[in-house]
């Protein structure tokens, strides 16, 4: 098996072990104890949506690194609890970020449409609900790879994977048409890291226990390198689209503007869904005021 993995995936593949490594070794339980409040960071308006992305995945990535990276002879209740505080904080990000990504996936891209944006609007979207088979293979070997690098995780696990699949390094281009497929990606590798992590009513101590600890901690670790990968995409995309005077100032927006802004249209558009009750709502008009919604939610 040859899996295709391009200079900026593996390298943060490996930047991601190394980060790991270093925070185990100095594990501190007092320190793992403190859970950082995030609330400033997801209620967070004075910025624009793109520079509020950038934020959360920041947070994402830290919060992931720090909350597993674990020294398990240290492992006790206490770290646990702690443990589940964490996943909390985990999923409330994802789930913000889900949020972002469908405002871009949705009013953004229909507004960047209807300023004839040439290379969005005659892009050819791929459209599907599962990762490429493609994409399957690297995360499996990413995950090899994180599995034997990574100090904390259980080496008697690699042979459960293909560890003879050969691998060939690509450049990756980018070019604006992949905008939307870039988003849609991202959106779905955001639901396979939330499925990942339970709930802190849901999640026992056996996900602690080996083999399970390992094979759950380095497939979150895989997930997040692959959507860091994408994310980096997504910015060079932002970087061109930038070069449009329009764009740029849009983009630029604050989202307690874009807020203020939609929210006027929200009340003309809930009086209009009430009038057409006993006609019906169209399929269109329900769109368009999910999308308002959506961006009060950012």
């Amino acid at each position: 098996m040859t899996v295709v993995l391009t200079k900026k995936h593996f390298s943060l593949n490996e930047k991601l072990a190394k980060e790991s490594n270093i925070i185990s070794r100095n594990f501190n339980i007092d320190r793992y104890l403190k859970i950082k409040n995030i609330d400033a960071i997801l209620l967070k308006r004075d910025i624009s949506v793109e520079k509020k992305k950038k934020v959360l995945m920041k947070e994402l990535h830290e919060s992931i690194a720090n909350a597993f990276s674990i020294d398990k002879e240290k492992l006790n209740k206490k770290v646990f609890e702690s443990l589940k505080k964490r996943l909390n904080n985990i999923r409330r990000t994802i789930i913000k970020l889900r949020t972002i990504n469908y405002y871009l996936e949705t009013a953004f891209l229909e507004e960047l449409k209807t300023l004839k944006i040439k290379a969005i609007k005659d892009s050819k979207l791929r459209t599907q609900n599962t990762l490429a088979r493609d994409e399957l293979e690297a995360l499996e070997f990413t995950t090899y790879k994180l599995i034997e690098e990574v100090v904390m995780l259980d080496k008697r696990l690699l042979k459960e994977y293909n560890k003879k699949a050969k691998m060939v390094i690509s450049e990756g281009k980018v070019e604006i048409k992949d905008f939307e497929p870039i988003l849609k990606k991202q959106s779905e590798l955001l639901e396979h890291l939330e499925a990942k992590l339970p709930p802190s009513k849901a999640a026992s101590i056996v996900l602690l226990k080996e083999p399970v600890f390992t094979h759950w901690v380095a497939r979150i670790f895989a997930l997040l390198s692959y959507l860091e990968h994408i994310y980096y995409k997504e910015i060079y995309v932002f970087s061109k689209l930038k070069k449009n005077k329009l764009l740029k100032i849009k983009i630029n927006k604050k989202i307690v503007y874009l807020v203020r802004e939609k929210s006027k249209l929200i009340n003309v558009m809930e009086e209009k869904a009430s009038s057409m009750k006993k006609f019906g709502i169209d399929d269109d008009f329900k769109k368009e005021l999910h999308q308002l919604t959506t961006t009060i939610a950012l």
